[in-house]
């Protein structure tokens, strides 16, 4: 049985090492799609020699921890020992069971690890910046580094990209970008305000209004095609230009994980991952990889709460360009992913045969 994140006491988690540490933005964000795991008496957690990848925290109740002579310990939760993750180690060196009804916090460990990583970083980062803008506001620096857009990217390559940035005083009015345009950069907002629209019935239909510290611009590099909106700046400010080579270079390659279809398929048969087609429905009519969920990559940012996320998704499209997108926005949300090389125009027409089957949902 599980309960819901919604109903978790955020206080509760500040007892807990290293979660205390972390700033409420990393927090939230660790904690986004992740449930509290309630379970009987008698219910295994962990099995010793296993490597599960996770960290556990002990939220209520007790259990039992049995190591490899057959000695048996107890912990509680009200116990000081339970502020630490639950027999952390990997291989585990504890088989662990409920002795009572308990509540446990399962978080993937590799995730927990970025943003503790970042967490970490973000004071020495803002150091590292502000010298770089000497006698000027840095706030926006601060409030970009918040920003989930760089959260798999190594500080280094944070400080390259700031060096490559190229400010562009603005006016209100003004249009930066226009739908259907070429994607030939992306831009950080420094000051001002910009609004993000689509051309409607009656005029235009704003999308969004972006603030200092904010960003747009990035799909259409992701994908290498057009703009699909229009930005105009609903105020005086300044941006910071981003070049598209820079952005393939520090961005877009640091970020993304390639997979081949031979190892990915070894990862989905051996149940570490699962097939994400980002394709859209008349595109899968000619056949979709056996077990992928599917979401085009239009539906993708609404529909990304249903993917659970504790499992790795390898994601395809016919390319390979709509999946990279497809995998910044999920490595941004938190998600584990991977892209297919090629996409499926790469596959052999053996494998295609093998493995493609016809009938697939959104």
């Amino acid at each position: 049985m599980t309960m819901a994140l919604a109903r978790i006491n955020r206080d509760l988690l500040q007892a807990f090492v290293p979660l205390n540490s972390l700033s409420p933005e990393r927090l939230d964000h660790l904690l986004e799609g992740q449930q509290i795991e309630t379970l009987q008496p008698g219910a295994e957690l962990c099995r010793r020699g296993d490597s599960d990848g996770n960290t556990l925290y002990l939220l209520s109740g007790i259990v039992t921890l049995e190591n490899e002579a057959g000695v048996v310990q107890t912990l509680d939760a009200a116990d000081v020992n339970a502020a630490h993750a639950l027999a952390p180690e990997q291989p585990r060196i504890f088989t662990v069971r409920a002795k009572t009804l308990i509540n446990v916090l399962r978080l993937e460990s590799k995730r927990l690890d970025r943003v503790l990583a970042w967490d970490q970083s973000t004071e020495s980062l803002e150091k590292a910046l502000a010298a770089q803008y000497p006698g000027e506001s840095h706030d926006w620096i601060a409030r970009l580094l918040q920003s989930r857009f760089f959260y798999r990217l190594a500080p280094g390559n944070v400080l390259e990209l700031f060096k490559r940035l190229k400010p562009e005083v603005v006016t209100q009015g003004q249009v930066i970008l226009k739908q259907g345009d070429e994607s030939e950069c992306c831009y950080f907002i420094k000051e001002g305000v910009a609004e993000v629209s689509i051309p409607g019935d009656t005029g235009p239909v704003t999308l969004a209004l972006l603030e200092k510290g904010q960003y747009f611009g990035e799909q259409g590099l992701l994908i290498e095609g057009p703009r699909n909106a229009d930005v105009t700046m609903a105020s005086d400010g300044m941006l910071m230009r981003l070049e598209k080579e820079d952005f393939d270079v520090l961005l877009k390659a640091q970020s993304l994980a390639m997979v081949d279809f031979t190892s990915a398929m070894q990862q989905v048969e051996a149940g570490t991952a699962q097939w994400l087609d980002v394709r859209l429905v008349e595109e899968r009519e000619r056949g979709v990889l056996k077990g992928a969920a599917c979401f085009s990559l239009q539906s993708l940012r609404v529909k990304s709460r249903l993917l659970p996320m504790d499992r790795r998704y390898i994601i395809y499209c016919d390319t390979g360009r709509r999946s990279a997108a497809a995998a910044f926005l999920l490595g941004v949300l938190g998600y584990d992913t991977q892209v297919l090389d090629g996409g499926l125009w790469s596959l052999m027409r053996a494998e295609r045969d093998r493995y493609l089957v016809t009938t697939s949902n959104e």
